[in-house]
């Protein structure tokens, strides 16, 4: 089979994709918000116990660690994970191999999350190219048998999430998006991510599953204090309900029909998901260490908030006025680029 030297086309893209993507990038930062300024893994906790709690404060924290904390990284696992069906689906319809450009990819994904986190201990491009090449042999197994692998690794998870230290954080990181983008694959197969469902169907599992896995997480930080291990274990149970819950809620929207602005401003932000990413990364490192410098102290909860509401101003006013003009993020089209082995159009 011949290789494919062109990308996917913008116009087969599928919105819903684009718009949950942009949606999990905007939940990411706000909860990455809280370690741009910790230099490694092992000082993770201590810079959330070292937080100060004004009034001003606790409803930004407390709305962080019940609706966004794991549950955004989750859900853009999960993208993930369908997006290598994807790509694969969409290069094989074209009577081409989809193998050598999957690994192509995310090889350079590998060099860029090297390349990032010389910058910011907390890089994940590095993890997901390490689990795209696990999952790319395995992605024509049946929805039964993927949910089955996915249900496994995830028991892990809850495991390693009473390992401490540094070792155990990062093998909770990998573990937990490994398990992810297994869901996202079998997500993905049965129609759910690409709006092949009724609205209703999304409407009535997005009530479900929120009113199930918020209250759970609701009250994982309640016992925070009491018993730390059961608290995470509690959490931990809810990220994956409301994950899923956030993907329907979203197609609910989708469904309806004509996209509100604030939708279309996501869908392009995900769009250029790997630019902003790094460009999140860049500007959160920048803007709390200027913040912490310029007050002379570690800045509080709410300084924090204020940087992850200009930050999505920032990504939401430009991606979209940018993709009118381009094909691509710059990023974006450095990558395809190089894993097609020829300059991609960029202007539009």
């Amino acid at each position: 089979m011949s290789v494919p030297s062109q990308p996917i086309d913008s116009f087969q893209r599928h919105k819903s994709l684009d718009v949950l993507r942009g949606f999990a990038l905007m939940g990411i930062f706000a909860a990455n918000i809280y370690i741009f300024d910790v230099d490694g893994f092992g000082e993770v906790e201590e810079s959330f116990e070292a937080l100060s709690y004004g009034a001003a404060d606790v409803p930004f924290a407390v709305f962080t660690l019940i609706f966004i904390l794991n549950k955004m990284m989750a859900l853009f696992s999960m993208l993930f994970g369908a997006g290598i069906l994807l790509l694969a689906d969409r290069i094989e319809r074209r009577g081409a191999s989809p193998s050598r450009i999957h690994y192509a990819r995310n090889a350079i994904l590998a060099c860029f999350g090297l390349l990032h986190g010389m910058l910011w201990f907390g890089d994940v491009l590095l993890i997901y190219a390490i689990c795209a090449f696990i999952l790319f042999p395995i992605r024509r197994w049946q929805s039964s048998r993927l949910l089955a692998a996915g249900s496994i690794t995830w028991l892990a998870v809850l495991g390693v999430s009473f390992w401490p230290g540094a070792f155990g954080m990062r093998l909770d990181y990998v573990l937990r998006a490994l398990a992810m983008m297994i869901f996202g694959m079998v997500l993905y197969q049965s129609g759910i991510l690409t709006l092949q469902r009724a609205v209703s169907w999304y409407r009535t599992r997005s009530r479900q599953l929120l009113a199930v896995g918020l209250p759970l997480c609701a009250v994982s930080w309640l016992f925070y204090e009491v018993n730390e291990p059961v608290a995470k274990l509690i959490h931990n149970c809810g990220v994956p309900i409301v994950a899923l819950g956030y993907v329907c809620f979203i197609m609910t929207i989708l469904g309806q029909g004509k996209l509100p602005t604030s939708l279309d401003r996501l869908s392009a932000a995900g769009q250029m998901a790997l630019t902003n990413y790094l460009l999140q990364t860049a500007l959160g490192t920048l803007l709390v260490s200027a913040l912490n410098e310029g007050r002379g102290e570690r800045v509080t909860v709410f300084w924090m908030m204020l940087v992850t509401f200009t930050v999505w101003g920032l990504q939401l006013a430009w991606s979209e006025p940018w993709l009118r003009r381009f094909h691509y993020g710059p990023v974006e089209w450095l990558w395809r680029s190089l894993a097609y082995r020829r300059f991609q159009p960029f202007k539009s």
